[in-house]
């Protein structure tokens, strides 16, 4: 867990991309792990930068990052609704190949 929170915040502080590709990144990378771990991390590391650095520039990422917590959050209740399996990284990823290509293209 403590490398994905680092790689967030990695993310997060570099400025280093598109935060949809770095969700991807998180369900790629760790396909197996439960995929609630995705919106925890991201809350985390949030959440911890929120609170120590600031910056008009890091405010905008940290709002970002929760917008793409929730974001997760409301695919894992729509796949839950529709009674696909989802539990893991793994389930997300193929839930968006079907349904939801936002964090894909």
């Amino acid at each position: 867990m403590e490398s994905r929170i680092e790689f967030v915040v990695q993310v997060l502080v570099g400025g280093r991309g598109d935060l949809r590709r770095m969700v991807r990144h998180l369900a790629e990378d760790w396909p197996e792990e439960p995929a609630l771990d995705i919106i925890h991390v991201i809350a985390v590391a949030a959440g911890n930068l929120d609170c120590i650095l600031a910056g008009e520039e890091l405010k905008r990422a940290t709002g970002e990052a929760w917008r793409m917590a929730g974001l997760v959050g409301v695919d894992l209740a729509m796949m839950r609704r529709l009674g696909l399996p989802h539990d893991t990284g793994a389930d997300l990823l193929a839930y968006w190949k079907v349904h939801d290509r936002f964090f894909l293209d």
